[in-house]
């Protein structure tokens, strides 16, 4: 009868410690590195930014074509492309409607 009782409370233990190991790297891979919330308020106006596909397709819709470069700089978005006349230029857009809110004819020598 004690052997039982050894085993049973053996195989228990046994039992609790390799429940208690497998929770462990469970809610490690689940646990997200920075919650939510966190991420929001570390910079509270990009939260609110379109995304760089939701750019290119509001770029397109307007007429431009070749659209390339899409890049968050300054505040905005910047991007090079060809405008309905086939110039190059490049656009300054804003972050939160994807309007472009200015345009540089972009020629040979200023490349940028």
């Amino acid at each position: 009868m004690q052997k039982t009782i050894r085993q049973s409370a053996f195989i228990i233990a046994l039992s609790s410690a390799a429940l208690a190991v497998s929770a462990i790297p469970a809610h490690a891979q689940t646990a997200p590195t920075t919650p939510p919330a966190a991420a929001a308020t570390a910079n509270p106006g990009q939260a609110q930014w379109l995304n760089i596909g939701q750019i290119h397709d509001k770029l397109t819709a307007a007429g431009y074509t070749d659209i390339r470069e899409i890049e968050r700089e300054r505040g905005g978005y910047e991007a090079k492309a060809l405008d309905k006349e086939g110039r190059q230029v490049k656009l300054y857009i804003d972050p939160r409607s994807g309007d472009v809110i200015n345009q540089r004819t972009r020629d040979k020598r200023n490349d940028d």
